[in-house]
């Protein structure tokens, strides 16, 4: 009985999603985009100032307009597991991502917005990251990051690694 009120409660804390699998489940597809992009944006701004090898994991991710915030929370959460970090400040930062994702006035409000911004790779939601703070704080005025290697970098790093490949 102990054991299993351990890992349900274990359970809450590695995956904050709730589910009903008695209830129909509907996919809106622009909402499950803005909720996926409200997470991935506010995962990067918490993990910013934070380097470690699953940063670099994460940075070549990339997913189909289908995926979804819970998956990415997975597939995120699974890089630091992989990578064996502390997970107590990671599943800190991963439950605060997805609750800024499903604060239902803020997926109502910034829907079309965050739907428009929504990508299917890490690298191109650093460049939206970087759009986003050139119009918070201006040209050459945005704060530097620590966690995340820049966008351009990752990038022709990709590049390199596919011209090895072929």
């Amino acid at each position: 009985m102990a054991e299993t009120q351990g890992r349900d409660a274990e359970q809450k804390l590695v995956n904050p999603v709730q589910t009903n699998t008695n209830a129909p489940v509907e996919f809106d597809l622009p909402v499950e985009q803005a909720r996926r992009t409200a997470f991935v944006a506010r995962f990067i701004v918490l993990r910013e100032g934070k380097r470690t090898k699953a940063h670099r994991v994460i940075e070549q991710l990339a997913w189909r307009q289908e995926t979804t915030a819970e998956e990415l929370y997975q597939r995120f959460r699974q890089a630091f597991l992989d990578n064996k970090d502390n997970m107590m400040p990671v599943d800190r930062d991963l439950r605060r991502a997805f609750k800024h994702a499903e604060r239902q006035h803020m997926v109502g409000h910034f829907v079309r917005e965050y739907q428009t911004r929504a990508s299917t790779s890490f690298i191109a939601s650093l460049y939206d990251y970087e759009k986003s703070n050139i119009l918070l704080f201006g040209e050459g005025e945005q704060p530097r990051s620590g966690g995340w290697r820049l966008p351009t970098e990752l990038e022709k790093e990709k590049e390199e690694d596919e011209g090895e490949e072929s």
